[in-house]
């Protein structure tokens, strides 16, 4: 498929052996991934996304069991495993002004207040507390919180991102 598709899951190991798997949704609240249509599968070590026709979901847990359309067999299903779940980014939902899906943070420049190219976002963490940009440099990854007063702007359609981090601090 050739729209930008957002990853929202990922297939986890089999349950059972009538082809369900465990289902790991990335968005929050968890079962905003339910919400979201039509689905595209993307199997490791692949870049093409499937549609996904048909599928069955399931609480379970504190998470989710999902047995897609034609896998019935234990076998099936783990051939699936690890594979990422993802929708076209066209259908989320606009934020608020102050308010950024993961996936637009991912790539952006990072500058520190004295325009010190820092790195680009290469992943960011949930924490419990606040989330935190991953940024790729040389040597060790730089860990930024993602909140005040650490970060300054975040221009996603400039890809930017100015945080307070001064050059000392890398040190």
């Amino acid at each position: 498929m050739s729209q930008d598709n957002v990853v929202v899951g990922r297939l986890g190991r089999a349950f059972g052996v009538k082809g369900w798997q465990h289902l790991q949704s990335f968005t929050s609240p968890s079962d905003n991934l339910l919400s979201y249509k039509p689905w595209f599968l993307r199997r490791q070590n692949s870049d093409r996304w499937q549609h996904i026709e048909d599928y069955e979901i399931q609480n379970h847990n504190d998470g989710y069991l999902v047995r897609l359309a034609g896998v019935d067999q234990r076998e099936a299903a783990q051939q699936s495993s690890g594979s990422l779940l993802g929708v076209p980014a066209a259908i989320l939902a606009d934020t608020a002004d102050d308010e950024f899906y993961w996936h637009q943070l991912i790539g952006c420049a990072v500058v520190n207040e004295q325009q010190q190219h820092l790195g680009q976002v290469s992943g960011l963490l949930e924490t419990g507390a606040h989330d935190v940009l991953q940024i790729a440099q040389s040597g060790q990854p730089l860990l930024v919180p993602f909140t005040d007063p650490y970060i300054i702007d975040v221009d996603v359609s400039e890809q930017r991102i100015v945080v307070m981090w001064p050059s000392e601090w890398n040190d």
